[in-house]
Formats: structure tokens, sequence, C-alpha cells
């Protein structure tokens, strides 16, 4: 297995650019898959540079509806291409807004306003745009390829890792309830050292989704995780707990990037043994 970080919040090539997104490119066995686009066409460019050609993907997949996640898309689908199947979970396309006057009172995004943070396209986007290759997955276990697979239902946690309450849906354009993500998917690849787990967010909790993973794959172990973890917003005593939790997995690696948010990114680093810079070009083998 080879990951290739496309675009993260910085870069480690110089040669690449960075947004406040994630695009994960991954070959296994020959199957390639683009996990996430980023929220611009960034990724293309960085990928281009590394010398990966997207025309040959064989599946692309949403770890969930933000822009920062599927906005790359719409600049994927201007290249002519993917001439593949696409996936997305079940929820995708119900409008999300962050609500600001819930945000922290003393954080930099406090204000009376709503923002829309996803989808960037509306459920007749990819027919009317000629995608009939698109795929809505409701199971809980998705096989894309052999070894590789979306996850998805995850158990609506409560208690410290309940989804933060900016985040809202819409459920019609006069009411908004708080968001449970249950759009969100993560990819899980076998690999003979063991489970590779690759996120987006993990809104639902980083230690739910890992649990959940964990119970799907009976008898397995998790080898590495790559991926947000959604701690930006999150108090010490979280971070701390979810560092306990890392540490007790004895990973191999901790790739955690994007909305971990650079407060946790920096415990991480100093107390996960198996903590890994991750950003814009990083590339990562299973025989690491």
């Amino acid at each position: 297995m080879k990951l290739v970080v496309l675009v993260e919040n910085h870069w480690l090539d110089s040669r690449l650019q960075a947004e406040h997104g994630l695009a994960l490119y991954v070959e296994k066995d020959g199957f390639r898959l683009l996990f996430d686009t980023g929220q611009t066409h960034l990724f293309l460019d960085n990928a281009k540079t590394l010398g990966i050609d997207l025309s040959r993907l064989d599946a692309v997949a949403f770890s969930h509806n933000h822009y920062d996640h599927c906005g790359g898309f719409l600049s994927l689908a201007k290249q002519g291409y993917p001439a593949c199947p696409v996936y997305a979970h079940t929820g995708f396309f119900r409008r999300k807004w962050w609500d600001h006057s819930l945000d922290d009172a003393e954080a930099d995004t406090y204000e009376n306003t709503m923002e829309l943070v996803g989808p960037v396209m509306t459920p007749d986007y990819f027919f009317q745009n000629g995608y009939p290759g698109f795929r809505m997955i409701s199971a809980d276990v998705f096989e894309l390829a052999e070894d590789i697979y979306l996850l998805g239902n995850f158990p609506t946690e409560r208690g410290e890792e309940v989804p933060h309450p900016s985040s809202t849906m819409e459920l019609d354009p006069d009411t908004f309830v708080p968001d449970q993500f249950r759009d969100e998917q993560v990819c899980v690849i076998r690999t003979k050292k063991g489970l590779v787990v690759l996120t987006g967010c993990t809104h639902n909790g980083i230690m739910n989704i890992l649990n959940a993973v964990e119970q799907r794959f009976p008898g397995e172990t998790i080898y590495a995780i790559f991926g947000g973890t959604h701690l930006v917003q999150s108090k010490e005593p979280r971070i701390s707990h979810t560092i306990d939790y890392m540490n007790a997995k004895n990973l191999a690696f901790a790739g955690v990037c994007h909305c971990t948010g650079p407060d946790a990114i920096a415990l991480f680093a100093e107390h996960v043994s198996a903590y890994v810079e991750t950003g814009a070009g990083f590339i990562w083998s299973d025989e690491m």
C-alpha cells in the first residue's frame, strides 16, 4: 500500500501548495483511490507536480460533504474525468451550516451568522454532468476492492466526543438541528501489518470511530491512522483522553492532521510516540 497526501493545511514539500482541506491518494495492489478532493484545484496541481496521473483512478470517495473535502471535485470534473465510480454515504446531500453564534465567544469566528459549509453540489449534479458512476452507500461496511473498505453509520457519540453545537444541518430552509454527521465515512485498508484507517474529519469522534472499526473487523488490529480528528475546538481534557487512547492502541503511525488543530497536533507530537508529521507531499508505504 502507498499513501500520498495531495493537499492539506500545510505542505511538507516546498514544490506544493496548501489549503484548508484534505485529499489523500492511495494505491493498493493496482487499485487507485482518491479519498476526498480538498477545497479547490490545488490537489490536482500537486498531483501533477508529484507525477500522479489522476485520470487512471479506479474510485473516488468522499469522507463527508463539507466543502474542504469535496469542493475540489468540481475542478477534477472539469478535467474530463473521473471515468470511475464516485462514492458518498447516505445523507451526503443534506445542506450543512456552521452557526457562528455557537462558537466559543473568544474565538475569532464568533459572530451572529451562519455559514453554508456544504455540499458544493446538488443531488442532480452527477447525473446532469454525465457521471453515471455516482453511488450512495448505506451499509456499515462497503467493500471497494479486495482489502479496501468504506465504513459509515457510526454510533451517535455522546459526552466529550459529541459533535460541536456549531455544526448544524438543514431539515428545511427554516429548520436547523445539530448535525449528527450521518454522511461521514472512513476508509479502512487491510495490510499484512494490520488495518490502516484514513479519516476526513471524524466529527463523530475519533475514539468512537476507531472503536467501531475494531468491532467491524474483529480480531484485527489498527496499525496506522492518517487524517483529521476534529480536535480543533476541543479543550485540553478531551485532547489528553484522545492521546491516552492512541497510546493504548500501540499504533505504529498516527498521522493526525487537518482539523486536528495546531494545539492538539503539538500535544500529539510531544506525547504520542506513533505521531508522524503529515501534510501535502507526505508519502507513506506499509513497507516503512
